[in-house]
């Protein structure tokens, strides 16, 4: 039972914390009533922040100077804010949990609760002892819970108050991004002439150096070779280069992958097909790597030539036509391996682009998952910071599209104005593959034996040349036929 002074001096302290909204103030007076009451070396009064760090605040009824912040999940203020539950160690200097955190070399002893407002761990109180045989007990967590509970209105209010801070500042902290975003972030955009409104955008460094690259070679008529995985982008730059280029004609795209030898021949050899539609302008050539020798060869003369006969009525057609070709497969890897030809290889690769993954760009997942959440949408939505770090925690394996189809997914199956990180889908988590290095086990060798076993391994390698062989070892073949001898190995009448 709590003593009628008690009871008072918890009515004076939840009078000065409700009138006085300040986290300082709040745990600096909190942590001096819960040190008035155990009388301990300290009482530490932490903040837990929207992002799960916790920060020192308050010392034993005072302001820290230089307010410190742990990791999340660090230290038993981290610990206890992240498991929403009271936990106290005995012997923290061998409890791996309590292990890391803030506290003096002498401490023994540590207890820690949470201060929580409706499952909201808004901060911890954390009771330090450097007494030898000082143990923490229920009772005492319980002493201090009753303490907590006697003061659920300024709890209540300091939340409330938390709560508004963080947001305002995770909104200032978005506008500054925003902006620098704004100023800093390219975008590409292909709408006139297509049936899709692609949209390729970013701020990253290697997909800036990319863009203004391929605005350098775009007003050349040389052929361009555009590398990289599935979903990065590379039909969307090669229509784009098309629209830097200033040439007049159209852009038309032969899909390789989709079609037989048979088909692709007439496709884009026909009288009517790809190469005349393009006569003046360009032909995106997609998955190249997937055409067969003698799509290749036909490339290549209409290339280097200048013209073609056509497969229909076997004319022949002067072409003026740029060829961009595009490839998830790495042409040279190609070559190498014998399907692909060498002198196509080396027409396209004039000038090549390799498009990073998405992996590669991590910074610009954020911005266009904000463009693909709310294209052409009229009600836009927000993505929160749990959202954003989940989105940028994943290793994209489809780049892009995946990104792109998800995003309409989530904006569909989500109600309300913010997408939260429960809203959108279980990402597969990647699987890393350890290079475990394997040292040789160690065997007892006399010099005599491990002279013999090199000069047998090397004996080996050279297939029993013992003139190549004395050479490699630096000895004399007369030398190596008397080694050869010891080891018992020869007769003597073989040297």
């Amino acid at each position: 039972m709590k003593t009628a002074s008690i009871q008072n001096e918890l009515a004076t302290l939840s009078t000065v914390l409700l009138s006085n909204l300040d986290e300082v103030v709040f745990f600096s007076k909190l942590s001096g009533f819960v040190q008035g009451q155990m009388n301990e070396h300290k009482v530490l009064g932490f903040e837990v922040l929207s992002d799960g760090c916790t920060r020192l605040i308050a010392e034993n009824g005072h302001a820290v100077d230089a307010a410190q912040v742990l990791n999340k999940g660090q230290g038993l203020s981290g610990y206890v804010a992240r498991m929403k539950k009271a936990y106290y160690s005995n012997s923290v200097k061998r409890d791996p949990i309590a292990s890391t955190g803030l506290r003096d070399e002498k401490v023994e002893a540590e207890l820690c609760l949470p201060i929580m407002f409706e499952g909201s761990v808004i901060g911890t109180i954390n009771v330090q002892s450097i007494k030898k045989d000082r143990q923490f007990t229920e009772s005492d967590m319980a002493v201090i819970n009753d303490i907590l509970n006697q003061l659920q209105s300024p709890i209540r209010n300091m939340h409330l108050y938390l709560m508004a801070k963080n947001l305002n500042r995770e909104l200032l902290q978005r506008i500054e991004a925003k902006e620098k975003e704004l100023s800093n972030r390219v975008e590409i955009q292909v709408t006139k002439g297509f049936e899709d409104n692609s949209q390729m955008i970013g701020l990253s460094k290697n997909f800036l150096e990319i863009v203004q690259t391929a605005k350098k070679i775009a007003s050349q008529d040389f052929p361009v070779l555009l590398e990289g995985q599935h979903g990065v982008g590379k039909k969307i730059l090669a229509k784009k280069i098309h629209a830097w280029s200033g040439r007049k004609g159209s852009v038309v795209v032969a899909s390789c992958s989709a079609m037989s030898e048979a088909q692709l021949d007439r496709e884009i050899f026909s009288s009517k097909g790809l190469l005349v539609q393009a006569n003046g302008g360009t032909l995106i050539i997609d998955d190249i790597g997937c055409t067969s020798h003698h799509i290749q060869t036909k490339l290549l003369r209409a290339l280097v030539a200048g013209e073609m006969i056509t497969v229909d009525t076997e004319e022949k057609v002067a072409l003026n036509v740029r060829m961009i070709a595009t490839s998830k497969i790495s042409l040279k890897q190609m070559v190498e391996a014998g399907s692909f030809k060498e002198d196509l290889y080396y027409r396209l690769n004039t000038v090549a682009l390799r498009i990073p993954s998405l992996r590669e760009r991590h910074e610009d997942i954020k911005v266009m998952a904000e463009l693909f959440l709310n294209n052409g949408k009229s009600e836009k939505k927000i993505l929160t910071s749990g959202a954003i770090e989940k989105l940028t925690s994943y290793f994209w394996p489809g780049n892009g599209h995946e990104l792109k189809n998800i995003m309409e997914r989530t904006y569909i199956l989500t109600d309300g104005q913010y997408i939260e990180a429960s809203h959108l889908p279980e990402f597969a988590q990647e699987v890393k593959v350890e290079k475990v290095e394997v040292k040789p086990s160690y065997q007892e060798f006399t010099l005599f034996d491990l002279e013999k076993k090199h000069i047998i391994d090397t004996l080996d390698h050279l297939s029993g040349n013992k003139t190549r062989a004395a050479k490699a070892l630096g000895i004399t073949v007369k030398t190596l036929y008397n080694k050869l001898h010891s080891y018992g190995l020869i007769d003597a009448r073989e040297q």
